[in-house]
């Protein structure tokens, strides 16, 4: 989980940093730097607030190490729109990047529920849609969320590219499953999401279309 959740900060950084590092060669060789994506204030800042959501997830990742196996999971009151906030600034600059915006439609505002695991799985659910984004198409991801039979259900919906469900649904939220070649996947993230909301009493399901996108689903 530590691991996983640290490599999309790592790569906004890297991201970021490259920026930075073309903008130093231009300036030592009048080279044309129109092309960039950031200004050079705009890099420094975004690098800015990444290390300081990278140390607050270590932090709390930290936490959820300490916590031992025969201990009861500690529950917070978790405010769903304060998190993906903290989400988006530490994938920043992919969001610049992808041109993407997130939307909200919260009729619960606030869930029961670790705000370490919380974090963990929005966190991999938009990850994931920055990823797999479709090329030259604007990503939007909805964030919803809404009661069902007295217990709050959570939806992270995205128009990337989608998977084959009819091909890929048994494997769906298996460990090491990557369904799309050529991007850098390890395909433990879903793995991951699963096995937290279960090892909780929760489940989740998945809607998805190619080139259409996807729709994942968590009842608590």
């Amino acid at each position: 989980m530590i691991a996983h959740n640290l490599r999309g900060a790592g790569a906004n950084i890297k991201l970021l940093s490259e920026v930075l590092l073309h903008k130093n060669i231009v300036a030592e060789t009048s080279i044309d730097d129109e092309g960039d994506i950031f200004t050079t204030s705009e890099a420094v800042h975004y690098i800015n607030e990444s290390s300081v959501s990278l140390l607050s997830t270590l932090n709390t990742l930290m936490e959820v190490a300490d916590i031992q196996l025969n201990e009861q999971v500690k529950k917070d009151q978790c405010d769903i729109r304060h998190i993906v906030d903290n989400i988006f600034h530490q994938l920043h600059g992919l969001f610049h990047q992808k041109h993407a915006i997130i939307e909200f439609n919260l009729e619960v505002t606030h869930i029961s529920y670790p705000e370490a695991y919380m974090e963990s799985i929005l966190y991999n659910f938009i990850n994931n849609a920055l990823k797999y984004s479709k090329p030259d198409v604007p990503l939007k991801v909805v964030v919803s969320t809404y009661m069902r039979d007295g217990k709050p259900v959570l939806t992270v919906k995205d128009n990337g590219l989608g998977i084959d469900l009819e091909k890929y649904n048994n494997r769906m939220f298996k460990l090491n499953q990557v369904f799309h070649p050529g991007y850098e996947s390890k395909g433990i993230g879903l793995y991951i999401t699963k096995t937290q909301v279960e090892s909780l009493g929760g489940s989740i399901d998945v809607k998805s279309e190619v080139g259409v996108g996807s729709e994942f689903i968590i009842s608590f």
